[in-house]
């Protein structure tokens, strides 16, 4: 299934320290699974957003001809059922809530001016991916030690099918994404987070 293929590639990706932990994972979904993800997400990459992010919600799938809620409900479960493993096993001094939940969606990030500002992470959040999709090409996940552009240390750098995976730190895990092409940029995303505000996707 997807959600083992998906949760034992990250549960064997290194942390990478610096500027803060995180994983790249490269071929983090099956073959199979991504060629279809990545055929059924090219209809974004011209979508008018009127220039504002926007989400594809698991349940929104069938609207757009996407036939993935499968294999994107097996990865949920796995991150759900793995959560210790994913966060405190790996990483150092990760959030933790007594209760969780996954959220999940294709975001359609469009194309600059638009940005996604300088952030650390919503404190809901406890463990956090970024699968890129498509373009082809464009810019990955950019990594600071402050929330300052002069701060900036590093890319986890755009190629489809792979993942960035790191556990928001208040103060610590500063970063921003953007769209540098003409075109839209397509990732999918799942969070693990706190389920004060209700259940998620799973």
């Amino acid at each position: 299934m997807a959600g083992t293929y998906y949760t034992n590639k990250v549960l064997d990706a290194p942390i990478i320290k610096s500027p803060w932990q995180h994983q790249i994972i490269d071929d983090s979904l099956p073959y199979d699974v991504f060629a279809r993800l990545q055929s059924q997400c090219e209809q974004f990459l011209n979508l008018d957003t009127q220039g504002n992010l926007k989400f594809i919600f698991p349940h929104e799938f069938k609207d757009y001809g996407i036939d993935l809620y499968d294999d994107v409900h097996s990865i949920g479960t796995q991150i759900l059922e793995k959560a210790e493993n994913l966060t405190r096993d790996l990483y150092e001094n990760p959030r933790w809530y007594g209760g969780l939940t996954v959220y999940a969606h294709i975001s359609i990030t469009p194309p600059l001016p638009y940005k996604f500002d300088i952030h650390e992470e919503g404190m809901e959040k406890i463990w956090s991916s970024v699968t890129y999709v498509a373009p082809i090409r464009n810019v990955g996940t950019k990594m600071y030690t402050a929330k300052d552009e002069k701060t900036f240390v590093s890319e986890a750098e755009w190629k489809p099918n792979s993942t960035f995976v790191f556990c928001g730190q208040k103060g610590v895990t500063w970063h921003s994404y953007e769209s540098s092409e003409s075109t839209n940029r397509i990732t999918l995303n799942y969070f693990l987070m706190s389920d004060r505000r209700g259940k998620r996707f799973i």
